[in-house]
């Protein structure tokens, strides 16, 4: 009993109930209202800050950016691994003179290697450049055909090779009684591929 009516019990507890007042007080009536949004402004830009940085160190870079942008340009340019033509149509008709000029460097005789058609192919899977393809249909002795496959794969610009289907064939009118056989040759079915310079749809 002597303890609970002890005044300085009396103010101590006062005391405690006051800072606590307080502390309620700052905390609904001034942290709220001006320290926190004081404190979210301040994080604000501190972040904007930090972009600022970022983007000042990005600025700074663009002499070197554009320098090698250009270097990139030049390389493109001279990049012998594309077809020098601008469009699709004329470089369909440069992809059927390279395959005649393959075969006339590879096949000395004509009679054992010719082709027999050829024609534009249009479609396919999009890709970054835009790709031009030649359908080729050949009569051809196995021998010659593999040289003419190793002058287009190894040129410049670079041509591809492939869908390749290979048939035995022959061909040659053999009169009844004769011991001669008719002439033998492969029915060589495949596609010969460049690309263009420019983007193709994928890298639109």
């Amino acid at each position: 009993m002597r303890l609970a009516n002890d005044p300085r019990n009396g103010r101590f507890l006062a005391v405690i109930l006051l800072l606590i007042a307080v502390l309620l007080g700052y905390v609904l009536l001034v942290h709220w209202w001006f320290v926190a949004p004081d404190l979210a402004i301040a994080a604000q830009m501190r972040d904007l800050r930090e972009q600022q940085q970022r983007f000042a160190g990005i600025v700074a870079q663009r002499p070197i950016i554009e320098e090698r942008l250009a270097q990139v340009r030049v390389f493109e340019q001279g990049n012998q691994a594309f077809l020098a033509d601008a469009d699709a149509n004329s470089a369909f008709s440069d992809l059927t003179q390279r395959l005649k000029q393959a075969i006339s460097a590879r096949v000395k005789n004509e009679n054992q290697c010719a082709i027999v058609s050829n024609s534009n192919f249009k479609g396919g899977e999009e890709e970054l450049y835009e790709r031009v393809t030649i359908q080729v249909r050949m009569r051809c002795a196995l021998e010659p055909f593999a040289q003419i496959l190793y002058e287009l794969e190894n040129s410049n610009p670079y041509l591809f090779v492939d869908q390749l289907l290979i048939y035995r064939q022959q061909y040659g009118y053999v009169p009844p009684g004769q011991k001669t056989h008719p002439q033998t040759a492969l029915d060589i079915r495949f596609n010969v591929s460049g690309y263009l310079r420019k983007a193709g749809k994928k890298g639109a």
